[in-house]
């Protein structure tokens, strides 16, 4: 058998931290057993869903790199990949279903059905359908409504065993009759993902917590409509540091936030990759994910999205980037030195944004604040930076090996050391008592405007 996985989203917002995950882990899992991956959009939900989220979506999907074998924008022989092209598919079934006695027509009214459910609460019971349309027949039946149809759920057990929970059981007695096509013949969640999950011959349904109490209900209907189910297996949700579920509301929640905010492909796969799984340390590739990805290994207790740890994967990532491609990211261009201090202080950022900035408070325009002024107006500071100026114009380059000889006059002729002599030089080019190294900021904005920006204070 082949294996068979897919990702379902559905496009009615961005692609959610946790929903990429649980795309990786299904194309993980597909690539490891030389399966295919499909790509599915569940746009049933007219009033929210929209192309221009299906488009984000699919281009955050192809941006991490979880490329997939079919879906909406590639061929393939289990389509169409979007359920809004698919409802004469559903509706077919529920026929056959109502054919066969295992689904109903209900006229049972909203305000029925609400003030049902009020009165189950009150009671202290759960709400569910009470079965009243179950046996109504065609002369019964009210003229002039739509009716909407139930599946007929029977009085049974259902067990299965789950790929990450283990074994489960539900007592299918708690339901009641559920929808599965609406008043507006539009088919339920649960109707059309069983219906797409047998005819794409899904093998193996990845899928959040979120989705456990769903799982019984597709079985039954799996079996009612004489399909083999797939195999099931529900990753626990992924929290936030505050320990309650990621909300898409949240400040890089997202996978489009956090390509905004700077952040690579490979640095988010290998933190979410993470979330519930515990792979080889450092820095992995997708093949090597996948080489090592099995579903036993994922864990059943939820997991927290770490922003830190994400800039730690996303650090390393920025090490490694090829150098042309470094500069293009950030549409650099200049010197041999220019480019070469770029590279020596790419360690000192976690995101692309954060390099950016660091180079544009070196080489844009500088504010000195009061501490500042205060410090460079000291005699020590003055001495200091009057000697480097005098030994600085002995040299036409300040690379690394002429900033070293020239601290070291400085140091000689002025008696300072430590913050004593390189804050008075770091003050008076930056306008910053902190930052990345002297030689760099050298590098970063040339000889002549260092020189100038020194001399002010002299």
């Amino acid at each position: 058998m082949s294996v068979r996985t897919r990702f379902a989203p559905s496009p009615t917002g961005r692609l959610h931290i946790g929903n990429a995950r649980t795309a990786l882990f299904n194309r993980l899992f597909a690539r490891r057993h030389n399966g295919r991956f499909i790509v599915r959009i569940e746009d049933t939900d007219i009033e929210r869903s929209s192309k221009e989220f299906e488009k984000e979506i699919l281009g955050d999907l192809k941006w991490l790199g979880l490329d997939w074998d079919e879906g909406p924008d590639r061929d393939g022989a289990k389509g169409p990949y979007r359920q809004s092209e698919r409802l004469s598919l559903y509706k077919s079934y529920a026929a056959r279903l109502v054919d066969n006695k295992l689904a109903y027509n209900c006229f049972c009214t909203k305000e029925r059905l609400e003030a049902l459910k009020k009165d189950q609460i009150a009671k202290g019971l759960p709400p569910r359908y009470d079965g009243r349309c179950r046996n109504i027949t065609s002369s019964d039946a009210p003229s002039g409504m739509t009716p909407v149809i139930r599946f007929r759920v029977p009085e049974r057990e259902i067990r299965f065993t789950d790929g990450v929970h283990g074994g489960m059981s539900f007592d299918a007695r708690a339901f009641g009759d559920f929808v599965i096509i609406g008043s507006d013949f539009v088919a339920s969640y649960n109707f059309a993902v069983v219906i797409d999950d047998a005819l794409m011959e899904i093998t193996h349904v990845i899928r959040g917590d979120d989705h456990l109490s769903n799982t019984p209900r597709q079985i039954l209907l799996f079996d009612a409509l004489g399909f083999p189910a797939p195999s099931f297996s529900h990753i626990p949700l992924v929290l936030g540091t505050n320990k309650l579920p990621l909300s898409k509301r949240e400040r890089n929640a997202s996978v489009g936030e956090l390509r905004d905010a700077g952040y690579l492909p490979v640095g988010i796969v290998n933190a979410i990759a993470r979330l519930g799984w515990s792979p080889e340390e450092g820095l992995l590739g997708l093949d090597e994910l996948s080489s090592d990805f099995a579903l036993e290994n994922l864990s059943n207790s939820p997991a927290v999205f770490d922003i830190e740890r994400l800039k730690s994967f996303n650090r390393e990532a920025i090490k490694k980037m090829e150098e042309t491609a470094i500069f293009a990211s950030l549409g650099l261009d200049g010197d041999e030195l220019f480019m070469e201090a770029v590279l020596d202080i790419r360690g000192n950022a976690s995101t692309l944004s954060e390099l950016k900035d660091i180079i544009g408070y070196v080489t844009g325009g500088i504010e000195y604040d009061e501490d500042a002024l205060v410090a460079l107006s000291e005699p020590h500071a003055k001495a200091v930076l009057r000697a480097f100026c005098e030994e600085a114009e002995r040299f036409d380059l300040l690379d690394g090996t002429a900033y070293n000889r020239i601290i070291g006059e400085v140091k000689k002729r002025t008696g300072e050391k430590g913050p004593r002599l390189f804050h008075p030089i770091r003050y008076a080019l930056t306008g910053k008592k902190e930052g990345i190294e002297i030689v760099n900021i050298l590098k970063l904005i040339g000889w002549i405007e260092a020189l100038k920006r020194i001399k002010r204070f002299l």
